[in-house]
């Protein structure tokens, strides 16, 4: 088949077929990076925002949902996310309230430790969603924990559910909750939401007390997750179903920031998931040669976040493919 035929029947079923829209969940900040206590950069920032950006550089409808202030910086994020095709709409502006801060360090590996400077204190407004079949939601980090926010997120994901739509889950988690606390309710209650959750190896340990991917997925089976990503740094990266476990090499770079790198994986899946029409009715029945392109793929977009300082994917990344 010439290119031309072969073009025109590509563009042919891409249309034919409902274009999903992808939705992230999750807060807005503007991380300023300090490395050996000298200021480094500023870039528009936030773990479902970085998504957000990454998602749509690679073409694809995106919408985020977030909150952010009425100052310069606020302005800036809308500015920054039209910019880059993402759909802005459901993200709130509060009057006379200013944009979130966050404070990176980078250590000497270049992983960064953060402060935070918010000022928001009101629940976030959020209304009902009306979703389309193939659309996917990615939820993640501590916004998903938030208790200003809870309902409305928790809203947002009841409504995902009982529309059929694929939920993705990143708790990216660090610290070990107690039982009795209202974020370790509301990390199972995500558990029961998701369809595929992403989990690294520090994850793990806080929330299971143990790196043992098989046992983590035991653990996750029980909220009736179907996917496990399993990445573990440097090391191979894991994915467990009730069918198989895939492992793939996590090729060795020159690590500028790591910040972004795991929410551009995250968007390399969801790029991934969304051209594939991988949806909640076949998410637990994908072949293992959809991994074998998501995996290296998605690795490939966190690799090029992690030789910059920037927290999202290259404009000109699928162009050096």
């Amino acid at each position: 088949m010439k290119w031309e035929s072969r073009l025109k029947f590509d563009l042919l079923s891409y249309f034919c077929k409902k274009i999903a829209m992808i939705y992230t969940i999750g807060e807005t900040v503007i991380d300023l990076i300090f490395k050996n206590m000298q200021p480094q950069a500023a870039k528009v920032g936030g773990s479902a925002l970085n998504t957000s950006v990454s998602l749509g550089r690679l073409g694809n409808r995106v919408s985020f949902i977030s909150e952010i202030g009425t100052d310069e910086l606020g302005d800036w994020c809308k500015r920054f996310l039209a910019d880059n095709g993402v759909d802005a709409s459901h993200v709130v502006q509060y009057e006379n309230k200013k944009t979130s801060l966050a404070l990176a360090f980078l250590n000497e590996n270049n992983d960064a430790k953060y402060s935070f400077y918010k000022e928001f204190d009101k629940p976030m407004p959020i209304g009902e969603f009306s979703f389309a079949e193939n659309d996917i939601v990615l939820f993640s980090s501590s916004f998903a924990l938030n208790s200003r926010v809870r309902q409305s997120v928790a809203n947002v994901l009841r409504n995902a559910t009982e529309q059929g739509v694929l939920l993705m889950y990143d708790p990216n988690m660090r610290k070990k909750l107690s039982k009795d606390s209202t974020e370790y309710i509301f990390l199972h209650e995500n558990f029961g939401f998701a369809d595929l959750v992403h989990i690294s190896d520090e994850d793990a340990v806080a929330m299971f007390g143990t790196n043992n991917v098989k046992i983590v997925f035991s653990e996750l089976q029980k909220f009736n997750v179907k996917v496990l990503v399993y990445t573990q740094n440097k090391n191979d990266v894991v994915v467990v179903t009730d069918s198989y476990s895939l492992s793939y090499t996590v090729p060795q770079i020159q690590v500028v920031s790591t910040i972004g790198a795991g929410d551009t994986f995250n968007a390399g899946i969801l790029h991934c998931l969304s051209k594939s029409y991988i949806s909640k009715s076949n998410i637990a029945t994908i072949e293992r040669e959809f991994w074998d392109k998501a995996i290296p793929f998605a690795i490939r977009c966190a690799a090029n976040v992690c030789q910059s300082m920037d927290n999202y994917i290259d404009v000109n990344f699928l162009a050096n493919l």
